[in-house]
């Protein structure tokens, strides 16, 4: 009995030590994804009712951030979105930026998610069928792609916004300098 009150507590610590509240870092993002593929097309319409087909974007780079109007991390992040990587590139004429709401909320809940971002590029409504053609299923928002000039897919993210911003900004400026 006596060896196993001492063995308790070493066991007990090694469990504590394999448990933490962090998930495990995650490398730089290294999905490929469909990056290289012509992108999924898509036409959906925005909050101010102008319609938006992404192959009549193609000669221009296009930024996408998959959004849930009501997902907490798509909130936090809207704003990476618009400070780090809109308002970079905002006046080059070969950028577009697009958010796609892939939750298929009411128009409302859109523009309440604009009003509390402050994202003033497009957002466009009901396009959780794109999320599927991207990422093959209806949870991984919150993600950013980026479009090639040529129509295909320069960047398909795997990671909340704010941990790939970066590499986001660096795949838009070697887009934008071919």
């Amino acid at each position: 009995m006596k060896q196993f009150l001492y063995i308790l507590p070493l066991f007990l610590l090694l469990a504590l030590a394999s448990c933490s509240d962090e998930a495990p870092s995650a490398p730089e993002d290294t999905n490929n994804g469909l990056v290289g593929q012509a992108a999924p097309n898509f036409t959906y319409t925005s909050l101010g009712n102008e319609q938006f087909t992404l192959s009549q974007l193609q000669g221009n780079v296009v930024y996408i951030f998959f959004f849930g109007a009501n997902c907490p991390h798509c909130r936090d992040n809207g704003p990476v979105t618009e400070n780090t990587i809109y308002q970079r590139f905002k006046n080059d004429s070969n950028f577009v930026a697009l958010g796609l709401d892939t939750w298929n909320t009411s128009a409302g809940s859109v523009s309440n998610f604009k009003d509390v971002t402050g994202i003033s590029y497009p957002l466009l409504l009901n396009a959780r069928q794109s999320l599927i053609d991207y990422y093959g299923n209806t949870s991984d928002y919150d993600r950013s792609v980026v479009i090639a000039a040529d129509g295909t897919v320069a960047y398909q993210g795997t990671r909340f916004v704010n941990r790939d911003a970066n590499t986001v900004v660096d795949i838009i400026e070697e887009e934008l300098a071919k």
